[in-house]
C-alpha cells in the first residue's frame, strides 16, 4: 500500500469519530530523526581531541546526519577511527544522549508533524509511546513536540515515557498494552523497531501497524505479515 496507507488511516479515525481512536507514535526513529543529536555529539567530542589527532577530527566533523549508522562503531570506524578512540566517543555519547537538552537537535521526520496534527484533527488520541525515560528526558521531549508543532499540551494527549533509564523498550511497552485499550480502539500505531511493531500488530490485529522505513537496532526480528512499511508520513 505504501503511503496510501496513511491516508486510510485518517479515513479510518474520521470514520470513528466520536468513537474514541486511538493513534500510537514512537518517537526516536519515527516521528523524529535523532542522528542531528548524535552528530553535535560526535562533532563536539571531535573538538575537543588533542592536536595529534586533527586528521581524525576533521574527519569526524566532516560527518554529516546522513553518515550516522544506529551503532557509533559503524559511523566511525569506517573513517578510520580506533577501537580506544571510539570507546571514548562513546562514553561522550552516552552522557549526553539522553538528556533533556539534547533533545532540541532532533529533526522531525518529513511529514510528522503535518500527519499528527491530521490525525488529532480528525478525533484521534494521540499517544507519544516513546523509550525515553522520565527522568532524563521529560522536560526536553515535551518542549520540542511543542516548539515543533506537534499537538501538545491539549486534551486527547497523552506522552508516556519510560519511568527508570534501566527498563528495557520492548518490556516497557509491553506491560502498558491493556491500558491504552481504556483511551479507545487502537486504529493505528508507529515505531521503527519490528519488535515492536510485532508486539502491536498481535495486541491489535485488525489495526494497522506501520513500521518506519528509518533505523533500527541491529538483530531486529523479522517484521510479521500485515505490517506496513512507510519511509516517512508524506501522504
Amino acid at each position: 500500500m505504501g503511503q496510501s496507507v496513511l491516508a486510510t488511516i485518517l479515513q479510518s479515525v474520521h470514520a470513528l469519530r466520536g468513537g474514541r481512536p486511538v493513534v500510537i507514535f514512537d518517537l526516536d526513529g519515527t516521528l523524529y530523526d535523532n542522528r542531528p543529536r548524535t552528530l553535535r555529539i560526535l562533532h563536539a567530542f571531535a573538538a575537543q581531541l588533542p592536536r595529534e589527532h586533527a586528521e581524525i577530527a576533521r574527519k569526524i566533523r566532516a560527518l554529516s546526519a546522513n553518515d550516522v549508522r544506529y551503532r557509533l562503531e559503524e559511523t566511525l570506524a569506517p573513517i578510520g577511527v580506533s577501537d580506544a578512540m571510539i570507546a571514548l566517543a562513546r562514553e561522550a555519547w552516552r552522557v549526553r544522549f539522553f538528556t533533556d537538552a539534547a533533545c532540541a537537535d532532533d529533526v522531525p521526520v518529513p511529514g510528522s508533524v503535518t500527519f499528527a496534527r491530521e490525525c488529532w484533527d480528525a478525533g484521534a488520541t494521540l499517544v507519544y509511546l516513546t523509550g525515553r525515560d522520565t527522568p532524563g528526558m521529560l522536560l526536553g521531549t515535551a518542549r520540542t513536540l511543542r516548539d515543533d508543532g506537534f499537538p501538545m499540551g491539549v486534551p486527547r494527549v497523552e506522552l508516556v515515557m519510560k519511568p527508570t533509564f534501566e527498563e528495557p523498550d520492548l518490556d516497557f511497552k509491553q506491560r502498558l498494552l491493556a491500558e491504552f485499550d481504556e483511551l479507545g480502539k487502537v486504529v493505528a500505531s508507529f515505531d521503527n523497531e519490528p519488535g515492536n511493531c510485532n508486539l502491536f500488530r498481535r495486541r491489535w490485529p485488525e489495526a494497522f501497524t506501520v513500521l518506519l522505513d528509518t533505523q533500527k537496532a541491529p538483530g531486529a526480528p523479522p517484521l510479521d505479515a500485515g505490517c506496513h512499511v512507510v519511509p516517512h508520513f508524506v501522504h
